[in-house]
């Protein structure tokens, strides 16, 4: 098949829906399939890629408005391109590109992976649901990861009878456990010794505050990766409360082989995140796929349906640092519960959260819309030769 897929940005940008959207289409390259990202770029000036046998036109960016892109040539390159593809695929929410694909011709199927709703620019909703709206009634078929994305969603429940859950997956090459990962791992375990593993962007969403608190009723070592414009703040937290022989920031890890042995050398992964501006957690697959149990939040988002509550992680409140401490205290002092969820952790990774699930699950979706109907015989969309 051939597919467009329409982001907000591409990869070498980094942001979880851009790794969603790299994960898919280099998965469906691989499959044989003919894929195209349309993306805005990071500057006034277009311009052409291909990377790991994906297409790439990133359009002149004039300036960004609400964290939306302002692109003066999307609608070109959108109305020029759909018509060479079998299925236009629109990564959301994108309120330029819905509203441009309000007036794609009929005969071109549209579906849509809905990551969230809005949550930072509330105040703009009013003028946004109705266009979006409109744009979910246009589309074929709606992509969530989990079913709290319907569940808590302000706009998806009146759309859940075209709604289909593709689970989000990753690659996993980089996490493998070589011997080079295993000497790293050796040299953390000697200088950490057992200790909770925080991975994320150092803003306020992640909650990294919450877990700092927590850490004052135990005695094993905290370590968070990432970096961020929260470092201050948190480092300030650490040395307040007398942590910093305790709580480390890490910083952001770009090698590989290091950032795979810090997930191996942990003994439980932690991700403290307190609003659904976190609405699915990749990171927590990262772990699940090096066998490590899990202390998350119940947050209304995507992110509590990922592992299994009492299996594979464990839940507490948003915002709770007393029983975060008490979660994170009963996995790191039952080792015998920690070897338990870690197992339930890497079947689960192993059974729906694997790059090559999603992309089946992606293919066989977009097939599905070129099924013969079971009344009329014939199918609504004919794929191109």
């Amino acid at each position: 098949m051939k597919i467009l897929h329409i982001g907000k940005y591409y990869y070498p940008y980094h942001g979880g829906i851009e790794s969603v959207v790299k994960n898919v289409c280099e998965g469906l390259v691989a499959q044989g399939h003919e894929v195209e990202v349309l993306c805005s770029n990071t500057k006034m000036k277009t311009e052409y890629d291909v990377i790991n046998g994906v297409k790439v036109t990133r359009c002149s960016r004039l300036l960004t408005l609400f964290s939306q892109a302002i692109m003066l040539t999307i609608a070109f390159h959108i109305f020029k391109k759909a018509k060479q593809y079998d299925v236009v695929h629109v990564h959301g929410p994108n309120p330029l590109v819905e509203f441009i694909c309000l007036f794609l011709p009929k005969e071109i199927p549209i579906v849509v992976t809905y990551h969230s709703d809005v949550v930072r620019q509330k105040l703009l909703l009013p003028f946004y649901l109705p266009v979006l709206k409109k744009f979910l009634t246009r589309c074929e078929e709606i992509y969530v990861a989990t079913e709290n994305h319907i569940k808590y969603s302000i706009v998806l429940p009146d759309f859940e009878y075209k709604c289909r859950i593709i689970p989000f997956g990753i690659p996993v090459d980089h996490l493998e456990k070589t011997q080079e990962v295993e000497n790293v791992v050796n040299d953390l375990k000697s200088q950490h010794g057992d200790y909770i593993l925080a991975v994320g962007r150092l803003v306020k969403y992640k909650g990294f505050e919450y877990l700092i608190e927590a850490a004052k009723d135990f005695d094993q070592k905290v370590l968070i990766v990432g970096s961020g414009p929260d470092h201050k703040l948190l480092q300030d937290k650490i040395n307040e409360n007398g942590l910093s022989e305790q709580v480390t920031l890490v910083g952001r890890v770009d090698d590989d082989i290091e950032f795979s042995a810090y997930f191996h050398a942990c003994e439980v992964f932690a991700l403290p995140s307190i609003t659904n501006n976190e609405n699915f957690g990749i990171v927590q697959l990262e772990a699940m796929a090096c066998d490590k149990p899990i202390v998350t939040t119940n947050l209304k988002s995507g992110v509590p349906c990922v592992g299994v509550k009492g299996e594979t992680c464990l839940l507490v409140e948003p915002m709770n640092s007393d029983s975060l401490s008490k979660a994170l205290q009963m996995l790191m002092n039952n080792s015998e519960l920690r070897s338990k969820f870690s197992r339930a952790a890497k079947v689960r990774f192993n059974n729906l959260y694997t790059q090559e699930v999603m992309v089946y699950s992606h293919a066989d979706a977009y097939e599905s819309l070129f099924n013969i109907d079971s009344i009329t015989k014939k199918s609504k969309y004919k794929k191109s030769a």
